[in-house]
């Protein structure tokens, strides 16, 4: 029996069809899933997840597809989260809003924005993405040197696990714990311990004024220097970035940063941060200013072959020096976060494993975000303790195995 049938005769109510094979150009190599689920509801998504757990089926979690993770061999079906979409609850005074995981931060902002209010978010693509997939990779991009990354503000989310339990975890205010937190380890999961299907975020009022500042430089790594400084001046901007060639500067590199409040406070804060760093600033304006935004937030992360680095701050002139062969032209760098997005269409396996050496020997991390054949530079194996730790707690969410089309 193929598992479509088995799916439709175990639970005739829930919509599956056989797999559209003109669909797999968007999965990594390794895998086609036989049968793609559409639930409805967390009750749907609890039946599908304990029927696949008696037959022995994996599920792989989609949101808006366009961030997969690595997929193995075996028998398995996609489960699509779109149907799971909408605003349930929205309270302005309290600053939250709670929504199902299909649900794409496009639709959340606009509704946060028609009350004067945003979720500062800017990861790659982010208004096309799903809220669902955002949370499950904690995906973030500059701002949290403003804000805090997106793990500080998921709130509350439900859960099912990979045995079919239903988990309601965190609440719908910021004090919410007593006892475990056990909202943390899934916010940045990516699909390990169970399936999100809605989620509850802070929100915040948007700022009354912002001003993009900029400093042009030939190279990127003259501009590290002052990025760095940056980062240690009186008022702190929202976000501090490097990035390289971009075309809304004429192909130039720059140093970037934002600041928000009201007129007369930006003011001010130009002011100290100019005093520190001992030059003037440009100012961004208008379309200009949002182009230059825009490019800054996708670059990279939209590319077919994408890595990220992080190491420490004053690391960061030595892992450009040595990214050339990688791309590092067209990187952006959070230079206060000491990370690096770097992306490019032919950027081969061989620099990437070369890069990867050289920052771990000054003690940073390189991930692989995306890859888009299977010659996919070999991740970094975690460390025994780490390893030990991520396995139970996948034994206790996912007892078996259900949800391993995402490792």
């Amino acid at each position: 029996m193929t598992l479509a049938r088995s799916l439709r005769s175990a639970l005739p109510d829930v919509s599956a069809r056989e797999w559209d094979q003109s669909n797999n150009d968007v999965l990594w190599p390794g895998g086609t899933p036989e049968v793609l689920i559409r639930p409805v509801s967390t009750e749907e998504v609890s039946q599908i997840l304990t029927w696949a757990g008696k037959e022995g089926v994996g599920v792989l979690p989609l949101g808006s597809g366009r961030h997969l993770g690595p997929i193995g061999g075996g028998r398995f079906v996609a489960l699509e989260t779109s149907l799971l979409a909408g605003v349930d609850e929205y309270e302005p005074a309290d600053l939250t809003i709670t929504s199902g995981t299909g649900t794409t931060f496009s639709t959340v902002d606009s509704t946060l924005r028609e009350n004067g209010q945003w979720a500062p978010f800017d990861s790659p693509g982010v208004n096309e993405r799903s809220i669902g997939g955002l949370v499950s990779e904690a995906s973030h991009g500059p701002l949290w040197a403003g804000y805090g990354s997106l793990r500080n503000h998921v709130l509350g989310a439900t859960l099912v696990t990979g045995d079919g339990r239903v988990l309601r975890l965190g609440g719908k205010v910021v004090k919410n714990v007593a006892g475990y937190d056990l909202l943390r380890p899934v916010v940045g999961g990516r699909g390990r311990l169970g399936i999100l299907t809605s989620v509850c975020l802070r929100a915040f009022p948007l700022p009354a004024h912002e001003r993009v500042l900029v400093l042009k430089g030939a190279k990127l790594k003259s501009l590290i220097e002052p990025a760095l400084l940056a980062g240690t001046a009186p008022v702190l901007p929202v976000s501090i970035v490097v990035v390289g060639q971009l075309s809304a500067l004429g192909g130039n590199s720059a140093l970037i940063l934002r600041l928000h409040g009201a007129e007369s406070t930006v003011n001010a804060d130009q002011s100290a941060i100019e005093k520190h760093l001992g030059i003037s600033l440009d100012r961004l304006a208008g379309e200009e200013a949002d182009g230059c935004l825009t490019e800054v937030r996708d670059r990279g992360g939209l590319e077919p072959r994408c890595v990220e680095v992080s190491v420490l701050p004053s690391r960061l002139s030595e892992v450009v020096a040595a990214a050339d062969e990688v791309g590092v032209a067209k990187a952006v760098i959070d230079s206060y976060a000491g990370r690096l997005r770097m992306g490019s269409a032919d950027m081969s396996a061989d620099a990437v494993s070369a890069l990867r050496g050289v920052v771990e020997s000054l003690g940073g991390a390189l991930r692989v975000a995306r890859w888009d054949c299977v010659t996919r530079p070999q991740d970094t194996s975690c460390r025994d303790a780490e390893l030990q730790l991520s396995r139970r707690l996948e034994s206790i969410f996912d007892p078996s195995g259900v949800l391993w089309p995402a490792r």
